[in-house]
């Protein structure tokens, strides 16, 4: 049986894991177990999205940045990881939109987890704070207004092949079964539908 920890609280949270995650990884996919494991499954959510500018490097048919799109990273998260399709948002990782969870932002607090290779990329300030056990929670809205988010990282023992060394191998490596296996150490199984998105979208 998975035991959580206990999270002391005078109101209700949500937790969002951001990033691009082209694609998410099975260090990713760690750290959204740990985030689980500190605030239950049904708090915890993945923020990510597919903007105009990397629609419009699609339009011109290039994939080097972000070549996969919020329903194909979707995707690629519920079939590798079997992540809820109801616990990834499309919304912006630094402000996600806690609406989409469908929590109320009167009355809910906003926790912004983060990888360690992304800390210090959001700074408290009048309305950011950075989350430590015990801490006082407060709603993300107060009288319509944005009130308060808490930043929490610190999540670096899940180590990974980065999305770029990733990409960057699938399109150089010369032969099916060298790919193949990177696609396996990089997940850590193989799924045909997912395998040939990737290398499809890559090498096409």
């Amino acid at each position: 049986m998975q035991i959580f920890e206990v999270i002391e609280s005078n109101i209700e949270y949500v937790v969002f894991y951001g990033g691009r995650f082209q694609p998410m990884h099975k260090g990713h996919f760690g750290l959204f177990q740990k985030l689980q494991s500190k605030f239950s499954p049904q708090n915890v959510f993945i923020a990510t999205t597919f903007g105009k500018k990397a629609q419009a490097l699609h339009d011109a048919n290039d994939y080097s940045t972000d070549p996969f799109t919020f329903e194909e990273k979707q995707f690629i998260m519920h079939t590798m990881f079997n992540i809820s399709d109801n616990h990834i948002v499309n919304t912006q990782p630094y402000r996600p939109d806690m609406r989409l969870a469908k929590r109320n932002r009167e009355t809910t607090a906003l926790i912004l987890a983060f990888s360690d290779k992304d800390d210090g990329r959001l700074q408290p300030g009048r309305v950011l704070q950075n989350y430590e056990p015990g801490i006082k929670l407060e709603p993300n809205y107060i009288n319509g207004k944005e009130h308060r988010a808490y930043i929490y990282t610190g999540l670096s023992e899940f180590e990974a092949m980065s999305g770029t060394t990733f990409r960057n191998s699938m399109k150089t490596l010369g032969t099916e079964e060298a790919k193949q296996e990177l696609f396996i150490h990089f997940f850590g199984k193989f799924n045909d539908g997912v395998y040939n998105l990737i290398n499809e979208r890559l090498n096409g």
